[in-house]
């Protein structure tokens, strides 16, 4: 099984090479098969009348004789999120790899290297890494730990808003002041600081509209102490990385410097018969159900710096909502959008072709048809 990159961008499965994106299902060993999961946050031994929502995560793989832990290179909320479905508990509220619940010494470690994508309804249905993890060495004696909840947010991007507002504009670097300070622009065009006033940069602007389908508000992961003022645009933001916007050639290599977009997190709009509860002060960020967070194109930092991209010719670009999956949702699968660009250069040329969800088969159906046709391999 191959795991799409982008998918693996996305959430940070791993930090190492291609290859390391190659898996192993976890099927293919028949006591795989016969699995059988638990959370336990006590000491002692479990009881199986007793449902724990939050603990270190044990497997058995003899019917419930002996229990292991779980160690694995990047345990993420996708990983968590197969296991909360598959006891019947929600959602993953969080998860880590801690010494809370216990170590691997006194809970030794029965599972190596899990990947998930999140969708599984089984742990069984996951895959593991080629390689044994070199995090899960003699070294370290932390075990794989999960919260669960019966509630969770879930954002979704809105594809219109994407693509009816994508627009070039071309702005001189001294109207750009608040986003050089915020870090909203390619990294020439610091190098370049020195230049005349009226040097300028191309922008790709386009709104973003993230709605919460889910069942619990969306809360920043940062304690609000934390929080980052901004003078130039006097509020707190509340994500160091809410979303990432990038450029890519269609073999996929980007090719505009990826921007990564602090937020602050507000009810800009509700559904009816849902009132704004989260505004864009201290204390009181976040993304209420039912509700959305605009960021609208005329807003700072809301492009692609695409100065240096060649002209005439197609691209993809790729806007993702909560990246690092720093955030529980109850599917990570709607936080991706990829919008086919002409970029000639001008103003008046430049648009979007069409918008997918980047997680769906349509998305991959799409862009395979699309190279097709202009003959890219």
């Amino acid at each position: 099984m191959k795991v799409d990159v982008r998918i693996a961008e996305n959430c940070g499965f791993f930090k190492g090479s291609a290859a390391n994106y190659i898996q192993q299902p976890l099927n293919v060993e028949a006591n795989y098969r016969n699995m059988r999961l638990r959370l336990n946050n006590s000491h002692v031994t479990q009881t199986e009348e007793k449902e724990v929502r939050e603990g270190r995560v044990e497997v058995s793989f003899d019917n419930g004789l002996t229990w292991g832990t779980i160690c694995a290179t990047n345990w993420s909320f996708r990983e968590a999120n197969v296991i909360c479905h598959q006891l019947n508990l929600g959602y993953a509220a969080s998860t880590a790899q801690t010494l809370i619940y216990g170590d691997s010494k006194r809970y030794p470690w029965k599972m190596v290297g899990p990947v998930c994508q999140g969708t599984e309804a089984s742990l069984i249905e996951c895959s593991r890494e080629e390689r044994y993890p070199k995090f899960c060495n003699l070294n370290n004696n932390k075990v794989a730990v999960v919260r669960c909840d019966e509630k969770s947010p879930d954002l979704v991007l809105n594809i219109a808003h994407i693509r009816k507002s994508i627009h070039l504009v071309t702005k001189r670097l001294s109207a750009l002041k608040c986003a050089m300070e915020e870090k909203c622009l390619s990294r020439d065009a610091y190098e370049i600081q020195t230049s005349p006033p009226e040097a300028e940069r191309k922008l790709l602007r386009f709104t973003t509209t993230a709605e919460n389908v889910g069942t619990a508000d969306f809360f920043p992961y940062a304690d609000y102490k934390s929080w980052q003022w901004h003078q130039c645009h006097n509020h707190y933001h509340s994500m160091e990385e809410f979303a990432t916007f990038d450029i890519y050639d269609m073999h996929y290599k980007k090719q505009a410097e990826g921007h990564k977009a602090s937020f602050c997190l507000e009810d800009t709009g509700c559904r009816r018969g849902v009132s704004r509860r989260h505004s864009c002060g201290n204390k009181t960020q976040g993304i209420s159900v039912g509700c959305w967070d605009t960021y609208s194109a005329f807003i700072d930092c809301q492009w692609v710096d695409v100065t240096r991209l060649i002209p005439h010719a197609f691209y993809v670009l790729r806007i993702v909502i909560n990246p690092g999956c720093r955030i529980g949702e109850i599917s990570y699968e709607n936080n991706v959008v990829e919008c086919l660009l002409y970029y000639t250069g001008d103003q008046w040329t430049t648009f979007a072709l069409s918008c997918v969800n980047a997680s769906s088969k349509l998305q991959i159906d799409f862009w395979s048809k699309f190279k097709a046709d202009l003959g890219i391999e």
